[in-house]
C-alpha cells in the first residue's frame, strides 16, 4: 500500500440536518452520539489502514478549513480546499490531479466524510480489498452495501451477474449499472434481488484511471480544471455535477465489491435521532403521553443541567432544540426542511442559518 492515498471528501453543509448542523457546524463536524464527530470517525477508520500520515488527505472548502485542521490536523497530512462548491466530480478530479503531480504511481481510494459505521472492522477490510484491487487493475473500484431494508434515499448499484450466480460479500463484480433514488415500490423489488447494492460513494482507483475516464467521459469538466490550475478561470466556473453523473454512470470499468456492514447515510434528522435514540447511551429523555415514535436532541448539552421532553397527543415527531433554534417536524417531512432554510433566508434571517 506504498502509494496508496486516502481521500476524504469533506466540503457538505448538511442543509437537511438543520438545526443541528448550521454555517458554524456543518454535520461532519456535529459531536455524533456522544464520541467523535463523523469526520473524527472517518479518520481513524482510514488510520488503521494507512499508517503513513502523509496519505490521508481531507478536502473541504475553503470556508471549513480551520475546522478541519483543528479537528483533524495533526492526524492528517494534509488539507485541499475549493474555493467554490461544485459537487464531487471537480472535488475528486482537483485531488486526483494534485496527487498525480506528485505520485505518478498513486492509487487513491475516495470516501465521504458523513457516513457512520456500526462494524467498523468489515468496512476497512473492504477499503483495504478495495484499494488493493484497483492497484493492480485499471478499474474503479466501489462499495456497494447489501440493503435490509427497501431504501428509497439511497441510489443502487447493480452487480453484474450470470442468472443463477448469487451474489458474495468482499467478492469483486463488474457493475450492469447504476440506478437513481427508486420509489418505494421498486425499492421492494431491489430488495428481493441479491445484485441490487446501495451506493455509499466510495471509489478506488489509480489516479490514472481517474484521470483517463474523467477526459473521457468528462471532458469539459477535465478541461475546466486543467484552466483553474493555469490560473485562467476561478473555480466557481468549473460545472457543478456528481462523479456518479460525471463518470460512474458512464465508464465501461467499474467494478463492485458487495458489503455486509451496517452502513447509514446521516442525511437527514430522522436518521440522525433514530441513530441517536438506538445506539446512544446517554440519549435523551422523552415522556410520552397518547403517543409514540417521537424522536428528540438538545444541542449543546449543557453541563449538570438535566432536561427532559414531553409529547402529549402527538406521533412520529423530530424535535431538536438549540440555543436559539426549535424544530419541530413530522418524521416522514424530513427531507423538507430545507424549504424552511429557503423561507428563513427569504425572512433576512440568515444568522439562524
Amino acid at each position: 500500500m506504498k502509494n496508496t492515498y486516502f481521500v476524504i471528501l469533506s466540503g457538505g453543509d448538511g442543509q437537511r440536518l438543520w438545526p443541528l448542523s448550521r454555517k458554524k457546524r456543518p454535520k461532519q463536524f456535529i459531536p455524533f452520539l456522544k464520541e467523535k464527530s463523523l469526520l473524527e470517525q472517518t479518520v481513524s477508520r482510514v488510520q488503521k489502514i494507512s499508517k503513513e500520515k502523509d496519505k490521508i488527505i481531507v478536502v473541504t472548502n475553503v470556508k471549513q478549513y480551520d475546522d478541519v485542521k483543528k479537528l483533524v490536523g495533526k492526524d492528517i497530512g494534509h488539507i485541499f480546499t475549493e474555493t467554490a462548491k461544485r459537487n464531487t466530480a471537480p472535488a475528486i478530479l482537483y485531488s486526483t490531479l494534485k496527487i498525480y503531480e506528485k505520485d505518478k504511481n498513486a492509487t487513491i481510494v475516495f470516501l465521504p466524510a458523513d457516513s457512520f459505521v456500526v462494524e467498523g472492522d468489515k468496512y476497512i477490510n473492504s477499503l483495504d480489498l478495495a484499494a488493493k484491487f484497483a492497484a493492480k487493475n485499471e478499474r474503479i473500484v466501489t462499495l456497494g452495501v447489501m440493503p435490509t431494508r427497501p431504501a428509497t434515499g439511497y441510489g443502487y448499484i447493480q452487480a453484474k451477474r450470470s442468472e443463477k450466480e448469487h451474489i458474495h460479500v468482499d467478492h469483486v463484480y463488474e457493475v450492469k449499472r447504476f440506478h437513481e433514488k427508486p420509489s418505494l415500490e421498486v425499492a421492494q423489488t431491489y430488495l428481493e434481488n441479491d445484485s441490487m447494492l446501495w451506493n455509499i460513494s466510495v471509489f478506488a482507483a489509480s489516479a490514472k484511471v481517474f484521470l483517463e475516464e474523467f477526459s473521457h467521459y468528462s471532458p469539459k469538466i477535465y478541461s475546466q480544471m486543467i484552466q483553474y490550475l493555469d490560473d485562467k478561470i476561478d473555480y466557481q466556473n468549473i460545472d457543478n455535477n456528481s462523479i456518479d453523473y460525471a463518470v460512474m454512470e458512464k465508464s465501461k470499468k467499474i467494478s463492485v465489491i458487495p458489503c455486509d456492514f451496517a452502513w447509514y447515510d446521516v442525511g437527514n434528522l430522522e436518521v440522525f435521532l433514530s441513530l441517536q435514540n438506538k445506539i446512544s447511551k446517554e440519549s435523551l429523555k422523552i415522556i410520552n403521553i397518547d403517543g409514540q415514535n417521537n424522536l428528540a436532541t438538545i444541542i449543546p448539552k449543557k453541563l449538570n443541567k438535566e432536561k427532559i421532553v414531553t409529547f402529549v397527543g402527538v406521533s412520529n415527531l423530530c424535535l431538536v432544540e438549540d440555543e436559539d433554534v426549535i424544530l419541530v417536524v413530522k418524521r416522514n417531512e424530513v427531507e423538507k426542511v430545507k424549504k424552511a432554510l429557503n423561507k428563513i433566508k427569504k425572512e433576512s434571517l440568515e444568522q439562524f442559518l
